[in-house]
């Protein structure tokens, strides 16, 4: 298929997801009197179940499930049945302690295990001994939509410094779990504003991932060209 085919297929999708919004846009408001009840009540049912939930324990948890491959953003999405303030420091103190974690286990007992998975991946990991291409790599893991869990696993093997796996990396967890705490704070206790500034943190950070890792994959050549001459 052509680019000049691409773009028309491209631009009727996108014609089309923009009816499909607006007619589901139509439909919510041409019905709100008998779902917004049904929301409400199912709101108010979560709110009143999560109040029981430990923050000790979900922080716990978040430091350490992700070490297997499970979505974090399940427990970015929930943090918002929290304090504000306890929210943000559980954020702090739990995603750099699972780092932390998940960096000494790829390379102590776990790591013959990782590239024995990443092996039947059929993922070849390469290695760095300079800093700078280590850290364009990092990025790009980072930036190029691979799952949290894999990130975590690749990085450390690919040479990478525990100081660079962590200064390259919290940034990046960092600003969609504060949007997603703030998105599910609207939620559950209200707030529109905070919701939409949410939503719109969110897609300019694709946006910006989207771009970071086209530009990345253009230099990817160039920096494996150069570490094979290391």
């Amino acid at each position: 298929m052509d680019k000049a085919s691409l773009k028309r297929y491209g631009i009727i999708a996108g014609c089309v997801a923009v009816v499909v919004f607006a007619a589901a846009a139509f439909l919510a408001w041409e019905y709100r009197e008998t779902w917004m009840p049904i929301a409400s009540g199912t709101r108010a049912f979560a709110l009143e179940w999560l109040r029981h939930v430990d923050p000790l324990l979900f922080f716990t948890l978040l430091a350490i499930v992700p070490i297997l491959p499970i979505p974090i953003s399940f427990f970015y999405i929930s943090t918002g049945i929290f304090p504000a303030p306890v929210a943000i420091v559980g954020i702090l103190i739990a995603i750099p302690v699972n780092f932390a974690i998940t960096y000494w286990l790829v390379m102590t007992f776990m790591k013959p295990l990782a590239e024995k998975l990443l092996a039947k991946a059929d993922m070849k990991i390469p290695k760095f001994s300079s800093r700078r291409n280590g850290i364009l790599f990092s990025v790009f893991i980072r930036v190029c939509g691979t799952p949290y869990t894999l990130q975590n696993y690749i990085i450390p093997l690919s040479g990478v410094s525990f100081r660079d796996y962590m200064i390259f990396g919290l940034p990046f967890q960092y600003i969609p779990a504060f949007a997603m705490m703030c998105l599910s704070d609207s939620i559950l206790h209200g707030g529109a504003r905070k919701g939409i500034l949410a939503i719109a943190v969110l897609v300019c950070v694709a946006i910006a991932t989207k771009l970071a890792a086209d530009y990345l994959k253009r230099k990817n050549a160039g920096v494996e060209k150069e570490n094979s001459g290391e």
